[in-house]
C-alpha cells in the first residue's frame, strides 16, 4: 500500500488503519504517553475517575473506535477547502444543524493547517460524547511527519497513515469558542471544519459523487463484521447552483432555529433589497441588515450562545430601513439604525408591519 494516502481511494484505507490503530496500539501507546510528564487527556468523569492509567487509556481507546466504527466518510477536495477559506459569511447555524453526519471522519485533500515543522492536520473525527455534546478528534498526517523527519518510519506501522493529535470536547448545544478566536491555537482547525459543514449544509459545498470501498476493503469489512460505506466527495457547487450571501443567511437562520414566512411584502421595495426581506411571526416584514454602529461583541440577531459574535446583523423594518437610508458594503445591506444592548433595535412603532 502507498505511503502517500492522499487520494479519496485512500479514505477507505486511512479509516481502516486508525480502527486498528485504536483496538490493538492507542492502550498502550496512550497509557504510556499519560505517565510522561506534562502530557494529559480529556477524560469523562466516569474514566478519570479509574485509578489505572492502563484502564484510562483503554477506556479513552474503545470510546472512540465505537464512535469511529459509525462514521460517515467525507473526502474534502482541494477546491473545496479553498472554496471555504474563502467564505466571509458569520456562521449563525448551531452546530446540531449544520453537522453532516452524527459521527464522521472527514480526511482533506489538501491539509487546512500546518502546525509546525511539517505537522500538517489531515483529519478529524467527531461523534456524540458521553453527556449528549461533541467529541473531536483531530489527526495527522504520519507521512508528512516521516518526511520532516519528525517522526520514524516505524510509526507508520504502529498509526497508520493517520496519527492522533488531540482531542476537543463540547457541551451540548455550546459553539466551540475556538471558531470564533483567532487568539486560541486551535482557531484555524476548528474554522475549517465547521465552515466546511455550515457551507454543505446552506449549498455552497455539495457531495453528489460518492466512491466505494475496493474488493480488499469489502473483503476486510465482511470478515470484522463492519457495515460497508462509501466515500462522499465533497466539491464547491456550480456557478449556476451557488446560493447568494442573502439565501445562505436565510438558511443559516431557518436551521438556527428562527421561524421566517413566505409573504410577499404590501408595499414597495426596490428590487436590490427583495432577497433580504423576510416575514418573521412576532416581527413581521424585516430586512436583514449590517449596523456599522454595533460594538464588539454585540449582536442583534438572535442565537443560542449567547457569548457568540455573528456580525453586525439585525431584522430591521423595512420602513426603518428605507427611511434610515441604505447602502451595499461587502455584500450586505448596510444601514445606519440605532442599536442599544439594553433595549435591542430602536425603531418607530409605526414601522412595524404584519
Amino acid at each position: 500500500m502507498s505511503v502517500e494516502l492522499t487520494g479519496i481511494q485512500d479514505v477507505h484505507a486511512l479509516w481502516l488503519q486508525t480502527l486498528d490503530f485504536l483496538r490493538y496500539n492507542a492502550p498502550q501507546t496512550w497509557a504510556d504517553m499519560l505517565q510522561q510528564e506534562g502530557v494529559t487527556f480529556l477524560m469523562p468523569p466516569a474514566v478519570a475517575a479509574l485509578e489505572r492509567v492502563e484502564d484510562q487509556a483503554a477506556a479513552l481507546a474503545n470510546a472512540e473506535r465505537r464512535r469511529l466504527r459509525k462514521a460517515d466518510l467525507f473526502y474534502i477536495t482541494r477546491e473545496a477547502a479553498a472554496s471555504v477559506a474563502g467564505i466571509d459569511v458569520p456562521c449563525i447555524a448551531q452546530i446540531a444543524s449544520i453537522v453532516p453526519s452524527p459521527s464522521g471522519l472527514m480526511v482533506w485533500e489538501e491539509p487546512p493547517v500546518h502546525i509546525e515543522r511539517g505537522v500538517v492536520l489531515r483529519a478529524v473525527s467527531w461523534g456524540p460524547a458521553y453527556d449528549g455534546g461533541t467529541w473531536w478528534s483531530w489527526w495527522t498526517d504520519t507521512a508528512a511527519c516521516v518526511r520532516a523527519g519528525i517522526t520514524e518510519p516505524s510509526m507508520l506501522m504502529i498509526h497508520g497513515g493517520l496519527t492522533f493529535h488531540e482531542e476537543v470536547h463540547t457541551e451540548p448545544d455550546f459553539w466551540p469558542v475556538q471558531a470564533d478566536d483567532p487568539a486560541l491555537p486551535e482557531h484555524l482547525q476548528f474554522r475549517a471544519l465547521l465552515f466546511t459543514w455550515m457551507a454543505i449544509s446552506c449549498g455552497l459545498l455539495v457531495y453528489r459523487e460518492s466512491v466505494g470501498p475496493s474488493q480488499d476493503i469489502c473483503g476486510h469489512l465482511r470478515r470484522t463484521g463492519m457495515e460497508s460505506r462509501a466515500v462522499h466527495r465533497v466539491i464547491p457547487a456550480s456557478s449556476g447552483d451557488r446560493p447568494e450571501l442573502a439565501q445562505i443567511l436565510r438558511r443559516q437562520l431557518q436551521l438556527d432555529g428562527t421561524s421566517m414566512e413566505e409573504r410577499p411584502y404590501p408595499g414597495y421595495l426596490p428590487a436590490q433589497l427583495a432577497p433580504w426581506h423576510v416575514y418573521v411571526p412576532g416581527l413581521g416584514h424585516r430586512l436583514i441588515v449590517e449596523i456599522p454602529s454595533l460594538e464588539p461583541g454585540q449582536t442583534a440577531v438572535p442565537t443560542l450562545g449567547a457569548s457568540r459574535r455573528v456580525g453586525n446583523l439585525a431584522f430591521a423594518p423595512v420602513r426603518t430601513v428605507l427611511r434610515q437610508g441604505w447602502q451595499f458594503h461587502n455584500g450586505y445591506v448596510q444601514s445606519l439604525l440605532r442599536y442599544e444592548p439594553e433595549f435591542g433595535l430602536l425603531t418607530e412603532p409605526g414601522d412595524e408591519e404584519f
